[in-house]
Parts: C-alpha cells; structure tokens; sequence
C-alpha cells in the first residue's frame, strides 16, 4: 500500500487539529441523533420556576440543589455542549465544573429525566440539532505530477 502511495505521490496534510476523545460515546449525544430531537436552547429566567417543577416530579430538592454551582447553570452548559459539539474539558468555565455538569447529564438520562426535560424546553421552538465535532480535522489531500514508469516505454515489437 505505502508502495503505490509513494507512487502516486499523495500528499495528506491535516488543516487543524485531531480532537482527542474518550472513545466512550455519549449516550445522551447518540439519542438526539436518533431520534432527531433537537436540543433546546439554554434556558431563560422565566421558564426556570416550571422547570425546577418539573424535576421535583423525578427528584427530590436536595438532588439537584447540590453543589456550588446551582442546576440552572450546569443545565445551561449540558445545553452548550451538546449545541456547540465541544467535548466536557472544553466546557466554558462560566457552567461550572465540567465533571458535575456531566454527571448530571447522564443521571438524568439514566433516570429518564432528560427526553422529559428536552420535550419540555423544545416547546419554545429555539432547538437546534445536536452537533458532533468529527474526530479527524478537515484534510488536504494533493497528489503529485506523475511521471512515466521506464518500463512503460512503448515496446518496439
């Protein structure tokens, strides 16, 4: 293989940056691209009292009033995340620590929590589809002037 490469003169030059994940796939990312649901956008003052309603009918006060971070903000950034594609170390600073914020995800995933949630907050029509950042950066592959091979030379018979 490397041989014909070498004889075609590929050139594969990466345009950025390889991400480097896990290799653990979210499984909350996986359900909003198969079923298409969006995710909602990060949620407004207003809506936040029907909302902490909504999850005292799933958990008790004291389950999601922990922390230093309060649920609103870590809600906020489980929403950017999955909008933006970033990976959970890459989760701007202002949402609290990445670790909680996931932690949070996944229980309320597990709990089924989260399709209830989501179907919640998508009834303001401000959803977006969820994105995944490739794992491989954009490529620019350039292939060389090729030059006859001698034994391709016309035979004189």
């Amino acid at each position: 293989m490397a041989e014909v490469i070498d004889f075609l003169d590929v050139t594969v030059r990466p345009l950025g940056q390889a991400r480097k994940r896990s290799g653990v796939k979210c499984k909350v990312t996986e359900w909003h691209e198969r079923t298409g649901t969006l995710v909602p956008a990060e949620v407004p003052e207003r809506a936040w009292s029907a909302v902490e309603e909504l999850m005292a009918t799933y958990f008790q006060r004291r389950q999601f009033a922990r922390g230093a971070v309060d649920v609103r903000t870590q809600l906020d950034g489980i929403l950017h995340r999955l909008r933006s594609g970033c990976l959970w170390d890459e989760l701007p600073a202002r949402y609290g620590p990445w670790a909680l914020a996931k932690d949070r995800q996944n229980t309320w995933f597990e709990k089924g929590f989260w399709p209830v949630l989501v179907h919640h907050l998508n009834f303001r029509g401000e959803g977006a589809p969820v994105r995944r950042e490739a794992l491989v950066p954009p490529l620019r592959i350039t292939l060389g002037a090729l030059e006859p091979a001698k034994h391709d030379r016309r035979s004189s018979l």
